[in-house]
This record gives C-alpha cells, sequence and structure tokens, in this order.
C-alpha cells in the first residue's frame, strides 16, 4: 500500500497538506510503522501481527551459513565485561526489547499526538490495542504517531507562554439572564446556562449525522443495534 494512500485514509483532510514531503524524511521506523497503520486501517484492527514462532525463528538459524567463531567470541567478550552504563545506556540498550509503552494506560484516542488523525482511525487503533499486539509492532506505531504529530505540531500558530498559561476565558454563568418565571414564591434568582445547552444540542447533532455518514459502510454493517425496550 502507498504511503500517500494510508496518509490519505488516516488523516483529517485539513491536515493532508502538511504531509506530501514526509515519507521522504521519515525514518525506517516511522516508515514501517506508518504500513503498520495501514494494515490495522485495512482489517479494522482486528488482526493481530505476531512475529514469527521460536521453532521457525531456530530453523532459520540453523539454515544460514556457518557461524563465525571470532565474531561470537567478541560479541561474548563485550557482553561478559560490559559496564553498568553500557548496559543501562549504551549499545546492549538498543537491543533489548520494550518491556512496556503509554498504550498499556491510555488509548491511542484519548494521546496527544492523536489529533491530526480522523476518528476511524483512532477507532481502529484502539480496536488494535486492545487485542495487545507484540510490544515490537507497539513501538513502530508509537514511532510513527509520534512523527506525524509532531509535523501537525510544527504547523500551528505558535502561542507565547503568557497565552498559554494565562489565557483569559469569560465566565458565560456571569453573562446568563435571570429566569423570573422559575423563580418560584420565593422570587429567588435562579439562572440557567443556556451557552451549555447550545453546546449540548449541537454536540449531539454532530453525533447524528457522523452516524448518518457511517451507515453504509462496511465498518456499520458489522455493528449489532438493539431495539429500545421501556420499563414497567
Amino acid at each position: 500500500m502507498e504511503p500517500l494512500n494510508i496518509l490519505t485514509n488516516i488523516i483529517k483532510p485539513e491536515y493532508l497538506k502538511y504531509y506530501k514531503d514526509w515519507i521522504h524524511i521519515a525514518s525506517e521506523k516511522e516508515a514501517r510503522g506508518l504500513q503498520l497503520i495501514g494494515a490495522i486501517y485495512k482489517h479494522k484492527g482486528r488482526k493481530l501481527f505476531r512475529a514469527k514462532p521460536p521453532t521457525v525463528q531456530l530453523q532459520e538459524l540453523t539454515d544460514q551459513q556457518e557461524l563465525d567463531f571470532k565474531k561470537a567470541e567478541e560479541m561474548h567478550r563485550k557482553n561478559q565485561t560490559s559496564t553498568t552504563y553500557g548496559t543501562e545506556f549504551g549499545y546492549l540498550q538498543k537491543l533489548l526489547k520494550p518491556q512496556n509503552n503509554v498504550f498499556k494506560f491510555k488509548k491511542c484516542s484519548e494521546l496527544e499526538f492523536a489529533q491530526p488523525l480522523n476518528d476511524l482511525a483512532k477507532l481502529f487503533l484502539d480496536n488494535w490495542i486492545e487485542m495487545n499486539d507484540e510490544l515490537e509492532f507497539q513501538e513502530l506505531v508509537l514511532n510513527c504517531l509520534r512523527a506525524l504529530f509532531s509535523r501537525f505540531k510544527a504547523q500551528l500558530v505558535p502561542k507565547t507562554e503568557m497565552k498559554v498559561k494565562y489565557e483569559y476565558k469569560p465566565d458565560w454563568k456571569l453573562s446568563n439572564p435571570i429566569r423570573v418565571d422559575k423563580a418560584g414564591t420565593d422570587i429567588n434568582a435562579y439562572k440557567t446556562n443556556y451557552n451549555a445547552i447550545f453546546k449540548q444540542r449541537l454536540k449531539q447533532e454532530q453525533i447524528k449525522q457522523k452516524i448518518a455518514e457511517l451507515d453504509g459502510t462496511d465498518f456499520a454493517k458489522a455493528l449489532t443495534i438493539h431495539k429500545s425496550f421501556k420499563i414497567t
């Protein structure tokens, strides 16, 4: 699958112009992560990408050419005489497989670097994370998502520290009119938050519109819809 086609499927349309040349400067891990995300999107997050079984790896190892004993002796000597610094931060650390990552604690849709992704891409990635695939594949996806978010964040208009930490937010509760008709016999001042009601109705309309757009797709047909019922 072509990288540009994958980006077209997973990135929001308004941000696609930022990623026209992204694949040319992406690292090897980021490019592999993009291909993996494309496969996840294709299978809707329902397929695991397991590594080869140990028996297959052992058979491939025995099928290789004769072992270089000098190289094996050198590697063994380095492993035995390595320092604590080399183990923690040096070449040995690069050979170790990751033991954990952020996907154990949060879904992709809950993370900051998922902002440039569209809703379907977030949904399919969340499905794949719940299946708990190999950490090696999860790290590839993380590297790609971080790189995509870096390009997205670099295109945003920067804000000063003053605006970020001390941005003025109007208090809409102070501007709400007093509903005298709901004051009752005690004539207590009662305020209705019309702004919150408007936002809630607008969000409901957007959700209904999104569901209507998904109707007829393969993903919508796979969903099970239960009929509503009443409790008597």
